[in-house]
């Protein structure tokens, strides 16, 4: 399977659901990790923006699969990265690469 068509599953599987919610019962995280396992790099920008806007709101969990989001979403680099974060939604995902990229960028321009 190729990545545009892994992307295209795993938006039909929809938004990875807070862990706290009877919705992550019903949700196929198995399926949804075992996706995103198999992207393979380089993921385009446009792959990125749809994995970040996947992730659970802002300052929750899904069970840890956000990491998998985070991990797969960066395989781009720091300033693609950097320029679709403005397009992004306000998730959890979103929340945590700003971080690791706020510290890459201060980490390796010093």
């Amino acid at each position: 399977m190729d990545n545009a068509t892994i992307i295209a599953r795993l938006r039909s599987l929809g938004s990875l659901p807070v862990d706290s919610t009877p919705a992550i019962d019903d949700f196929p995280l198995q399926e949804f990790d075992e996706l995103v396992q198999q992207l393979s790099e380089p993921l385009e920008p446009s792959h990125s923006l749809v994995l970040i806007n996947l992730g659970p709101p802002r300052d929750t969990s899904a069970c840890g699969i956000e990491w998998s989001l985070v991990h797969a979403a960066e395989n781009i680099s720091a300033e693609a990265l950097r320029n679709i974060l403005h397009d992004a939604d306000d998730t959890e995902v979103r929340s945590l690469i700003e971080m690791r990229l706020i510290n890459y960028l201060k980490n390796n321009t010093e």
